[in-house]
């Protein structure tokens, strides 16, 4: 996942620059809805006063076509409905559709206004005068509502405007996106090659260490040996002997690996048997599940059967029982090497593949350097994960050649 941090000057100058955009355009968005709903309401009272008037110039209670009448004179202005209403809210004249409803009768006010959808309802209460012989004036309810002319193309304006700077900060995104990735890529591959420089530089040198230490060591780890064995065994001077050809042991075992690390050079790939080579890797305590393993795939069977016998070894020593499972997920070869140890601590996991960091006392430092190398060359990762209930999951990915 991309991280702010990691932007480019430019990159993050453009995503300011939208974010900026997008910001002002929602400020004035919203700015102008207020100003749209404000206008519309002004329309709607203006409508309602219209509606008031031609009914204050009736002589008294308006018939069903009076108020058929005015709702069909007020279309023009927005109108769609009109309605006369007794106390409990039923309609006893009406002009077009609602929307809306009325309010509750306890909670009728002199003029109550609200929007509904796309429309602005006005509800208000009018005396209207009986006829001869009536006993004085009946409390009755008028309701109206009107659809918003102009101010519907404006809203719709702003919408449209919105989309469009939308759009325009997404595609300011996406290229500051873009511009992001290819810098990680070329920051990548410049990094991968100041490393391969360095390796280059290291195997010349370990190149040059091995040949000049060869003979010099085997020497002192035969007279060792020789010294040894003349030696009575519980003696300290055996003792003595015994660690210095341990001693010897280890430096050339110290030289092997690094050699391995910096080696370089062609793959020797070949269709072969991943669950194969598994198998030969592993040993008596190591169980293999390689039920939905590709029957072959293209590799360098002797470098990978060094990386899992590594990876299997250090799942030995932490806890085994120890399962090591070969598939196939998303065109990729899969191996898992897993174990019931302590785990690896989340603070240690990138460490862990990186030269001479050890947390063994006698540990080389490079058995996971040399294994990481190994599945790069083949274009492949390899990672550590936590397994549940304990221990450590370590994954493999190769792709296909």
């Amino acid at each position: 996942m991309l991280s702010f941090r990691r932007f480019p000057p430019l990159a993050l100058a453009i995503v300011l620059v939208a974010a900026a955009l997008v910001a002002t355009t929602w400020a004035t968005g919203r700015t102008v809805t207020k100003a749209l709903s404000a206008a519309s309401e002004g329309q709607a009272i203006d409508v309602a006063q219209s509606v008031r008037n031609d009914l204050a110039d009736l002589s008294g209670e308006p018939s069903p076509d009076d108020i058929d009448r005015i709702g069909r004179d007020h279309a023009d202005k927005g109108l769609t409905y009109l309605a006369l209403l007794d106390g409990r809210g039923r309609v006893a004249a009406g002009y077009g559709t609602p929307v809306g409803s009325a309010p509750p009768y306890f909670e009728r006010r002199q003029r109550d206004i609200q929007h509904v959808k796309d429309r602005v309802r006005i509800d208000w209460h009018i005396n209207f005068k009986r006829g001869f012989g009536g006993r004085g004036p009946r409390l009755q309810y008028v309701a109206l509502e009107v659809a918003p002319l102009e101010t519907e193309a404006l809203r719709a304006s702003a919408r449209r405007t919105f989309v469009v700077v939308a759009l325009t900060a997404l595609t300011l995104l996406g290229v500051a996106i873009g511009l992001t990735r290819r810098e990680l890529r070329r920051s990548a591959e410049l990094a991968g090659r100041e490393r391969e420089k360095r390796l280059a530089s290291l195997g010349e040198m370990s190149a040059v260490l091995a040949h000049e230490m060869k003979n010099p060591l085997a020497s002192l780890k035969g007279n060792a040996q020789l010294l040894a064995a003349t030696l009575p065994a519980g003696d300290k001077p055996r003792a003595k002997a015994d660690r210095v050809v341990d001693e010897a042991v280890r430096l050339e075992k110290l030289m092997q690996d690094l050699l391995a690390f910096v080696r370089t050079g062609q793959l020797q790939r070949t269709q072969v048997s991943p669950a194969a080579i598994a198998r030969d890797a592993a040993g008596h305590q190591v169980e293999i599940d390689d039920r939905a393993a590709p029957p072959a795939w293209s590799l360098d069977a002797g470098r990978i059967r060094e990386v899992l016998a590594n990876l299997i070894d250090n799942a030995v020593a932490a806890g085994p029982p120890v399962l090591v499972r070969v598939f196939t997920e998303r065109a990729r070869l899969v191996i898992e090497v897993i174990d019931r140890g302590p785990g690896v601590p989340a603070a240690d996991r990138d460490k862990i593949f990186e030269p001479f960091f050890t947390g063994k006392t006698r540990g080389t430092g490079l058995g996971l350097a040399i294994a990481k190398r190994m599945v790069e060359l083949h274009g492949g990762s390899i990672a550590v994960f936590d397994n549940q209930p304990t221990g450590a999951r370590f994954r493999i990915e190769i792709p296909e050649a």
